[in-house]
């Protein structure tokens, strides 16, 4: 019985490696999302601390300001980070979509092997049972009445 080889293993293989290629950027992308809910959060907690230490002091209007500056600008680089985040978010979303066309393009392939490697299972009992009714045939023929 010879070896079923699939004439587009090549193809299938390139699918699967652009797949896990994909998989990784997404990754990536889900790990650098991290990255910046972390960084929000902690701004937040500074941006809340200078609240609270604004409401329980009295000082100057100067100093006032300066906090009350502090705190728009701690707003300016949450937002920032949130329209950054925004961003990655959309980029994981088509990467996503990209994944799953990926993967079916992938189930394309690798259905089409499968019906290959029945027909080549099909070929192959068709020769073998070919093959034994030749040798039932010249088993009978050198058998004499």
């Amino acid at each position: 019985m010879a070896k079923f080889r699939y004439k587009f293993e090549s193809v299938l293989n390139v699918k699967i490696i652009m797949e896990k290629k994909i998989q990784e950027e997404i990754s990536l992308i889900e790990k650098e999302i991290k990255g910046h809910n972390h960084k929000r959060q902690i701004v937040i907690e500074e941006r809340n601390r200078a609240r609270l230490n604004l409401k329980g002091i009295n000082c100057r209007v100067s100093e006032y300001l300066s906090i009350k500056i502090f705190d728009v600008n701690l707003s300016k680089v949450i937002k920032s980070i949130e329209n950054k985040i925004e961003i990655l978010n959309e980029n994981k979303m088509c990467k996503q979509l990209e994944l799953v066309e990926k993967k079916k393009e992938r189930k394309v392939f690798e259905t089409l092997k499968d019906s290959q490697f029945q027909e080549y299972l099909l070929d192959e009992r068709r020769n073998e049972l070919k093959e034994l009714n030749e040798i039932a045939i010249r088993n009978f023929n050198g058998i004499e009445w």
